[in-house]
């Protein structure tokens, strides 16, 4: 039988693990996207930056987890949120993930794109701005939001990042985060995401990351038992404990060498340096496999079945080649896709430009 000894030594290690967490705060409420499509120009500070599109979950953090915010633990509580319900979002850093954002947050105009809610976006735009990269506080902060609503002064319209969500995204085509929909220029446009279902009619604009995909049950037995071992238990549920524990450890470990966002910069790196004007889809093709022209045909794209798209579609080579693969060569169908995505933006902005004017 195992020791109370032996229990609080695991977990006094796994408490001892460096992976990090956030809580980030939201409104319970749905929210109305901010920010009209086509985007507006670029903020000052990214005049003559190329645009990187940035997905959210599994491609920067894991969110494993929502419950009601506890305002009885506030230590100081804005009086313009009274009355107003609030959710705390349990969110897990991928390792690397400050020095990543950090790094491109200089080298490009940084677009986050979620195919989350509006206040989902607002609530981890927040956490990642505030509690990961020390920014200013921005308005997609829950009080910033409430204040908004309620046509109360804010104490801030500071700006760092631009944020889409789901509804900005074109739902027939399965909520296709389509890149001509931000009026960036396509050849001055990459997008990062671990989700391929973005790329199919921008193929040579996309750079897929390997999904950061912990495992939510192997992770919440692991809280459970750090949380009996702090309160104290029956003796019969020792093994128990000490295997949860154990088995969080190996999670855990297994988590902090991803270091996908660190394997990523040096293609991001080489886009930056990009001359402006110039298209950056030019400098992309040096990093692709040969078999990547395969992906200028949008029947096999499209098709979600297909090799093309599970293997090749928006993956890159960890070492530039010297040799570009071939142009870009316009499959026979083609055409048809693209009308069709463009016909539901146009639907999609005329949405978004009544919006703004209400």
């Amino acid at each position: 039988m195992r020791a109370n000894s032996l229990l609080r030594q695991q977990a006094s290690t796994a408490a001892l693990q460096p992976l990090r967490s956030v809580v980030a705060i939201g409104l319970r409420q749905e929210l109305e996207p901010h920010w009209p499509l086509p985007l507006p120009p670029p903020l000052p500070a990214n005049q003559r930056k190329h645009t990187l599109v940035l997905d959210i979950d599994e491609t920067l953090i894991h969110t494993y987890g929502m419950r009601y915010h506890d305002d009885s633990k506030d230590k100081t509580r804005d009086p313009a949120l009274q009355g107003v319900s609030l959710v705390d979002y349990n969110v897990l850093l991928r390792p690397h993930l400050r020095e990543f954002l950090e790094e491109v947050n200089r080298l490009f105009e940084v677009v986050f794109w979620t195919a989350g809610t509006a206040s989902y976006c607002c609530a981890v735009l927040d956490a990642l701005e505030q509690q990961v990269m020390q920014l200013p506080r921005s308005f997609y902060s829950h009080v910033e939001l409430v204040k908004e609503s309620r046509k109360m002064k804010s104490s801030t319209n500071h700006t760092n990042f631009y944020a889409l969500s789901r509804t900005q995204t074109l739902e027939q085509q399965g909520y296709m985060k389509y890149l001509p929909m931000l009026g960036r220029k396509m050849s001055s446009v990459v997008m990062l995401d671990d989700n391929v279902r973005s790329f199919p009619l921008t193929p040579r604009n996309g750079i897929r990351i390997d999904p950061f995909d912990p495992d939510d049950g192997v992770l919440q037995r692991y809280m459970f038992a750090l949380r009996r071992t702090q309160d104290g238990m029956p003796q019969e549920m020792e093994d128990a404990l000490v295997r949860c524990l154990h088995q969080g450890q190996q999670e855990i470990a297994r988590l902090e060498k991803d270091h996908a966002l660190l394997d990523v910069l040096p293609v991001l790196r080489a886009v930056a340096q990009v001359p402006a004007g110039h298209d950056v889809t030019k400098e992309l093709d040096h990093w692709r496999d040969f078999d990547y022209i395969r992906c200028d045909d949008f029947m096999e794209t499209m098709n979600m079945r297909s090799a093309v798209r599970q293997q090749i579609l928006g993956v890159t080579l960890p070492k530039r080649r010297d040799t570009p693969i071939p142009a870009q060569k316009l499959g026979f169908m083609n055409s048809g896709f693209v009308e069709s995505a463009n016909a539901e933006m146009t639907l999609q902005h005329a949405r978004s430009a009544r919006h703004s004017n209400l």
